[in-house]
């Protein structure tokens, strides 16, 4: 929390990039430089590639939509009503396709939608002027973004992918220490922190990932390698929770036999040196222990179900050394495995929250259309302004659970940057006679407000008071201090950020424990189609999507209370009944009557079921897979047999893990 040397450096770099943009646009003689200053605090970020990340997408951003403006305004500037619905459908229906297109790219949708209210609205007084309003927007925007990328790759760039492989390495560390953790003979208490904590790293990364294009770095990884990584990382939390459990299970019936402890130790020992032995020598043993079960009794199933998950777990970290290998050293010749899992991400499909996204977008909307109806009704000269404001924040925090808490603090630095504001406009700015005594006068403000922004603390009190400050001064060729104008625009922005809390919390807020059962819930319907009529693409497509929903999972596990962190750990068993369900018709068919009636049966419990409990499914189920297990039991041996048994023990195991040991002779009678 500390201002050092790199916050005090990205503050200096900020100043010079927005004093530059401002000597830029008064030489230009453009109309709102100001807009130009504030663009380059908003674009502004620690590291070099984010900076010019969001540059890149916040100018073509603008340009769409200044464009919409260009073709709305002259259209329906005659119709108010219609003009404010149209203005509002296209800033939701733009905020819609951010929140689910869910990769960089999702900044230029809502860049598109809020500038377009931004230029919108202040302008339906002189429609004549729309064209040059929005080639002036563009305009500003361009030399902000432009100065701001300038001045942060010249003056002590930060490296993105610098920072990125030295994450990497941690992080792998930290999965590995887990692992090691996880495959303990005894279970130890902080295992579950460091899954949280795992979870957190990924988010981190994939955070850090989104600049990584725009690096300054010349030998950067490709955002394929990135994305193969964190699905390397998050597909480790099912697997370890699914090894844990069966070491954990055997040990409670004291069936774990001595080579399969054995090769969990060397599994272990691998782990932390990986020179100690090959992954493929590890993955043949287990092979070759799981051959020689009689596969006869609940023990022998479940030790076999453990060497599956446990040869699933050493190719997936193997898997994952050789991807974090290419993200931190991309010269690296690239195995044929890693080429693969490229081939294989880049067809990937990704978890969509449509009602939810419609919900934030008809949040938005509701907000617009309440500030325009009071601004035509009240003939409020500075309603624009509250319009324009109440997009804005709407858009800023609408990828948040509950984005109402941001607003809020929105709300209060925005009132907070008000008197400072004051104080400039009225006292200070009129002795301003050159623009070198602007720079000195806003120095010590800028200054400070920059060091505070480059903590992350910081950020979300520091920014809006920085954007009411450069809002507010609204600094021109042609200064005029006007105290009502101020009053009145000041009044407008609170009502704007006032209009969209109280839209959010009506339609839109909710917490991370209701988006936890969401998500839970999306799973379920996808698991019981998959039971329904598995097919080899539906598996494929699902298997991408729930590994997306058990990362979504993960990094909300520690925002929750103990009843939502059960049901999304809960979400790790879905995965695997998944995966388990899948396994039994690998082709899409099957003639077996006890599977079809078993799979029936899972897809009635996952679409009737409640999925917001942990609570244990109908022990009809449970006699369904008993029954199954029976059955593959008197088949011929083969690897179909075992890798059939295997699914079916992960079944009972996710299904009833504290059901009685299955027992031969039980179905024999």
């Amino acid at each position: 929390m500390r201002i050092g040397v790199r916050q005090a450096v990205f503050s200096a770099n900020c100043f010079v990039a927005a004093m530059l943009a401002l000597f830029v646009s008064f030489r230009l003689g453009l109309d709102r430089p100001f807009w130009a200053m504030a663009t380059v605090y908003i674009t502004s970020q620690p590291l070099t590639g984010a900076v010019r990340s969001k540059a890149v997408f916040r100018l073509l951003g603008t340009i769409v939509g200044a464009s919409a403006t260009v073709v709305l305004i002259p259209l329906l500037v005659n119709a108010p009503i219609l003009l404010s619905l149209a203005l509002a459908l296209w800033v939701a229906g733009c905020q819609f396709v951010s929140l689910l297109d869910r990769t960089p790219r999702s900044y230029l949708f809502m860049l598109a939608g809020y500038t377009a209210a931004l230029v919108g609205f202040p302008s339906v007084t002189h429609p004549e002027a729309i064209f040059q309003v929005a080639v002036l927007r563009a305009q500003e925007i361009g030399i902000g973004v432009t100065c701001a990328a300038i001045v942060h790759a010249v003056v002590w760039p930060r490296s993105v992918t610098a920072l990125l492989r030295t994450r990497i390495q941690a992080v792998m560390g930290e999965a590995e220490s887990w692992i090691v953790d996880s495959l303990a003979p005894e279970p130890l208490a902080h295992t579950d922190a460091k899954r949280r904590r795992l979870a957190g790293d990924v988010t981190e990364l994939h955070v850090m990932a989104t600049h990584v294009p725009f690096d300054t770095d010349a030998q950067r990884p490709t955002t394929a390698v990135l994305a193969a990584l964190q699905d390397r990382l998050v597909l480790l939390v099912p697997l370890v929770s699914a090894v844990e459990d069966r070491i954990r299970s055997l040990s409670v019936l004291h069936a774990l036999p001595a080579p399969v402890a054995a090769l969990i130790d060397d599994v272990r020992r691998w782990v932390r040196e990986p020179d100690s032995a090959a992954p493929a020598a590890l993955v043949a043993r287990g092979a070759a222990l799981a051959a020689d079960e009689p596969m006869r009794s609940w023990g022998s199933l479940l030790t076999a179900n453990l060497l599956a998950r446990l040869g699933e777990l050493v190719v997936a970290l193997d898997t994952a050394r050789h991807v974090a290998v290419q993200a931190t050293a991309p010269d690296t010749p690239m195995p044929e495995p890693v080429r693969a899992l490229l081939r294989e991400r880049q067809r990937r499909p990704l978890h969509r929250d449509y009602a939810l996204a419609a919900l934030s977008a008809a949040a938005t909307a509701i907000a617009i259309l309440g500030c325009c109806a009071f601004w035509i009704v009240a003939a409020w000269p500075e309603g624009a302004v509250a319009a324009m404001i109440a997009a804005v924040v709407c858009c800023f925090f609408a990828t948040m659970d509950d984005p109402v808490p941001a607003q809020r603090g929105f709300l209060i630095w925005t009132a907070v940057s008000l008197p400072l504001t004051a104080l400039y406009l009225f006292a200070l700015l009129p002795l301003v006679h050159s623009f070198e005594m602007l720079a000195l006068v806003l120095a010590p403000m800028l200054l400070i407000a920059g060091a505070l922004l480059a903590l992350p603390h910081w950020y979300g009190r520091m920014m809006p008071m920085i954007i009411g400050i450069a809002g507010g001064l609204a600094l021109t060729n042609n200064f005029s201090a006007d105290a009502v104008g101020f009053f009145n625009g000041s009044i407008a922005q609170l009502v704007g950020v006032a209009a969209a809390i109280f839209a959010t919390r009506v339609f839109r807020s909710l917490g991370a424990g209701t988006a936890v059962r969401r998500l839970r819930r999306a799973g379920w319907r996808e698991l019981a189609d998959l039971a329904s009529g598995p097919s080899s693409l539906a598996i494929a497509s699902w298997k991408s999507r729930m590994l997306d929903r058990v990362g979504l999972l993960a990094a909300r596990v520690g925002d929750v209370d103990q009843a939502d962190r059960d049901v999304a750990m809960a979400t790790l068993r879905d995965l695997r009944v998944g995966v388990n369900v899948a396994q039994l018709a690998p082709d899409g068919s099957d003639d077996n009557a006890a599977l079809a009636a078993l799979r029936n049966e899972i897809a009635v419990h996952f679409r009737n079921g409640d999925p917001d409990t942990t609570a244990i499914p109908a022990s009809a189920l449970l006699a369904r897979i008993d029954a199954a297990i029976a059955s593959a039991i008197d088949l011929p041996v083969s690897e179909s047999r075992w890798n059939e048994l295997a699914a079916l023990t992960g079944l009972r195991r996710n299904f009833f893990p504290g059901a009685a040991p299955w027992e031969m002779r039980k179905e024999a009678a």
